[in-house]
Formats: C-alpha cells, structure tokens, sequence
C-alpha cells in the first residue's frame, strides 16, 4: 500500500510564521504537509543507457518521511529539514513498454540561516543560506542487466525569501534558492510559492506550488531529478 507522503521544507516552514517577533523571544514552527508532485527523473547508473521517467509520484512511491522545523528570533531565522523517499517505477526503453526500471532509496537534508534585510509591519525581505546533503542508493535495469551506485554530497545554498501580509489571517510568501556550484551537485534550485491561513493562534493552513531540481554528476554516474507540484499544509506554533 502506498503511505502518504508527508513533508516539511525550511522555506515552507518559514512561511507560516506570521506577526512580529521581538528581541530575546524565539518562537518555532513545525509544519507536515501532503505534497503531490510530478517526479521528472533522468537517471545514468554505470554501463546501463540512461533510464527516464515521468510520473505522478504517487505512481511511484514505496515510502516517504518528510519533517522540518524553524526557529525565529528577530530578525534571524534557523531551519532544518529531513527528507526520506524510497520510489521506484518501470518505465519503457525505445520501441519497448517496461523493458527497464529504475529505485531510488534516500535521504535528503538541509540546515539554513535566514536574516531580514528589510522588515516593516506588513512585509519582510530575507536573505539566505545553507547547505543541503543528499545520500541517495540509485539502481537501474535494462533488458535484466542491472546497475548501481550509492551518491552522497553537499551543497552550498544561497537565495531569498519575501513575506507579504494581506490581512489578521492571510499572508503569502515566495522563496528561491540555488546551490551546488559544481561544488556538491553541477547545480539545484528549488521555487516555492504559498498562500497561508490562521486557522487558530497555534495552526495555520497553507497551500502552495514547490519545484525542486537538481542535476549531479560524478563519473558515469549522472542523475537528474525534477519534482514539481502542489501542496497543502498544517502549521504548529509554539
């Protein structure tokens, strides 16, 4: 049976934090969500020819874990996330329905600073960055000849956040940030858009858009990953 997948980003994380933040006082934020993207893969695993897929995933999905939280004081901000995914999907080859297949089993994990570089009582522009680590086990099969490797690296990451208040219950936000640098990965970004609603002083609700990409290479090894589509969230304060 598949699980549902459940997710938290540090960006999207930070969106749900909403009314001012004085000095010396920390507020925090935990927010799972449902996240229904398009997995886009593109995936070059030793002797095999390169494996593509694109799906739901949903289609595709064996397991997921994904949590994150933040911490907000002031101006600054720190925020972490955990991502687990095990996916895995058979795919056609040339003129050749489910000649091939392609898992992916792993675990992605980012640690951020965020600082408000302009802030006033309906709006807040910050700058960022982090780092963000990928451990992923990947394996593809084609006509039964099979093919693995096990890929980790870091990322450096840089961006910016903009925080509108419209009204006592609504805000939106919207996020970008770009790593790698040919440093972890050749390069990611990742794009996330989000309207929140205060449901109550301790929960707010959230829908939005996040795309996320990354393009690593490392010898013969060459994996490219696109993950692209909407999402709903649950917030906690405290």
């Amino acid at each position: 049976m598949k699980k549902t997948v459940l997710a938290a980003t540090t960006a999207i994380a930070s969106g749900f934090m909403s009314g001012a933040v004085h000095a010396n006082e920390w507020e925090y934020t935990v927010a799972p969500y449902v996240w229904g993207p398009e997995f886009r893969t593109s995936l070059d695993v030793g002797p095999n020819p390169p494996v593509d897929g694109n799906t739901s995933i949903f289609n595709i999905l064996k397991g997921a874990f994904m949590i994150a939280g933040e911490a907000r004081n002031g101006r600054w901000t720190i925020g972490g996330e955990f991502n687990y995914l095990n996916l895995g999907d058979d795919v056609s080859f040339g003129p050749f329905s489910s000649a091939a297949s392609w898992d992916l089993k792993g675990t992605m994990v980012s640690l951020g600073v965020n600082y408000a570089v302009f802030e006033d009582d309906h709006s807040r522009f910050d700058a960022l960055a982090g780092v963000r680590h990928w451990d992923l086990d990947l394996s593809t099969t084609v006509f039964g000849l099979s093919a693995e490797t096990d890929q980790n690296w870091t990322d450096p990451l840089i961006g910016a956040r903009y925080s509108r208040t419209i009204t006592d219950r609504w805000n939106v936000t919207a996020m970008g940030n770009v790593g790698g640098f040919d440093y972890g990965s050749h390069f990611q970004w990742e794009a996330v858009l989000q309207a929140n609603w205060k449901w109550t002083d301790r929960v707010n609700v959230a829908g939005g858009y996040r795309h996320l990409s990354v393009d690593f290479k490392e010898g013969r090894d060459v994996i490219d990953l696109i993950l692209t589509g909407p999402y709903v969230a649950l917030a906690f304060n405290f």
